[in-house]
């Protein structure tokens, strides 16, 4: 695995070790779906919210499986590296879903589009600070009209779990600068 990913999957690791104890566990995935739901007021029983809070746990058990070796529901960093390459190969079926869920928990009017506001509600949510949470939106955007759309951020995500290259600046930028 390269320097990029490395620093890339850091950098996840930091925003999914919700609590800050040096771990991830599923008590960091449920805290992290509370968060984004509460960005927009949402009750725990809402579809959409439902819909990204079962995937939050999805992608957990499926990091999980991969990872978590001695069988403690624990997942430090090391472990986090090589079980994140390993579901990111395959991204379809164990990462993009949990994408889709928080754009469409995100797009409130359902129109397949997010705005910006949207778009930084849910990622400082997640732990990005809203500016660069903004930042990330403009890059991601691409358009003059403002809103993101759901190929837009598959993309984007999907560069930033596979791309190495250092010159891809955009593959390495979904939650903020490294």
């Amino acid at each position: 695995m390269g320097a990029l990913l490395d620093q890339k999957y850091e950098r996840l690791f930091s925003l999914l070790d919700v609590n800050g104890d040096g771990v991830i566990a599923e008590d960091d995935f449920v805290l992290m779906a509370d968060r984004v739901r509460a960005s927009f007021g949402e009750e725990r029983t809402a579809a959409k919210g439902q819909r990204y809070a079962d995937e939050m746990l999805n992608y957990w058990h499926a990091l999980r499986a991969t990872a978590d070796t001695d069988g403690d529901g624990r997942i430090d960093k090391s472990e986090f590296r090589q079980a994140v390459r390993h579901v990111s190969e395959n991204f379809d079926t164990l990462i993009g879903p949990l994408y889709e869920a928080g754009f469409h928990f995100a797009d409130r009017d359902g129109d397949g589009l997010v705005s910006r506001d949207e778009f930084a509600a849910v990622v400082a949510a997640i732990g990005v600070p809203e500016g660069d949470a903004g930042a990330t939106f403009e890059r991601l955007a691409g358009g003059a009209d403002g809103t993101l759309t759901l190929a837009r951020l598959m993309t984007a995500a999907t560069q930033y779990y596979c791309d190495e290259d250092p010159a891809n600046s955009a593959s390495h930028q979904l939650f903020g600068p490294l």
